[in-house]
């Protein structure tokens, strides 16, 4: 009775909780420097004519791109929370606590202050939206590697929380040094970049950010029955055939490129 009591309020907390996220989410698309009318949302949605034109580039061109965005980089960051709690078996256990948000900032850093906003790399060259990315990428998976690194070194999961402190402490500083050479032009695009904002995304960026971000969820969901058997311990999850360095390759992978979007 326990276990079905603790589904069924699990399903009510969802269902409350995706209601409360709708109610954001239309609120977002109303009330802003401009207010949109509810009724002119849902005619620009479904492609009828509204009295401003305006209020049709607002909407499409800023308001709906920033939302999706927002949902898809809190879901990113919750389930890469969750995986990463899992795996180390520790609710304190995260991106920030890890020093995973500073590997993949360090990357942008690499990339925004020391490459001059561009990554090439023999025939490859990548530039702007999609170099932060991958110096996101880069940095956040570098960390994470680290971090497993270490975990196959010591038992201690209250150790390997202060290595990753220690890391993050490391990264900063590493951010810190290349801003202290870096141009006033780059540092003044890296804090502004620091700072967060959803102000600069496009209906251009949004159909590549998306299809990225729903790759890394789905392919987070392949890992469902993996980090159940985790839950339970490692030997638990051998003793069922779960190849427990091909799982953590896989979670490094998904984490950090989940991480690497939160960081655009």
């Amino acid at each position: 009775m326990s276990e079905l009591g603790s589904r069924s309020a699990g399903w009510k907390y969802g269902i409350l909780l995706s209601g409360v996220i709708l109610i954001l989410l239309y609120a977002n698309l109303i009330f802003g420097s401009v207010k949109i009318p509810l009724e002119a949302i849902g005619r620009i949605l479904t492609g009828e004519e509204v009295e401003r034109e305006s209020w049709k580039y607002i909407l499409l061109e800023a308001r709906i791109p920033q939302a999706i965005t927002a949902l898809l980089c809190g879901a990113a960051l919750a389930v890469s929370g969750l995986i990463l709690q899992t795996v180390f078996n520790n609710p304190l256990a995260g991106p920030s606590i890890l020093g995973i948000n500073s590997g993949a900032s360090l990357g942008v850093a690499l990339v925004m202050l020391a490459g001059g906003g561009m990554v090439s790399s023999g025939a490859f060259y990548f530039s702007g939206f999609f170099a932060v990315i991958a110096g996101a990428f880069v940095g956040a998976m570098v960390v994470m590697g680290l971090i497993l690194f270490f975990s196959t070194l010591t038992k201690s999961n209250v150790l390997l929380l202060i290595i990753g402190i220690m890391i993050g402490y490391l990264t900063s500083s590493l951010i810190s040094l290349l801003n202290f050479f870096a141009t006033a032009e780059g540092v003044h695009s890296y804090l502004v970049w620091g700072l967060g904002n959803f102000g600069g995304v496009s209906s251009e960026q949004l159909p590549f950010f998306s299809a990225v971000a729903l790759l890394g969820l789905g392919w987070s969901l392949l890992y469902i029955k993996p980090l159940n058997a985790l839950l339970l311990g490692v030997r638990y999850a051998e003793n069922l055939g779960i190849n427990i360095r091909r799982v953590r390759n896989g979670l490094l992978l998904v984490t950090g490129l989940l991480l690497s979007l939160i960081h655009i």
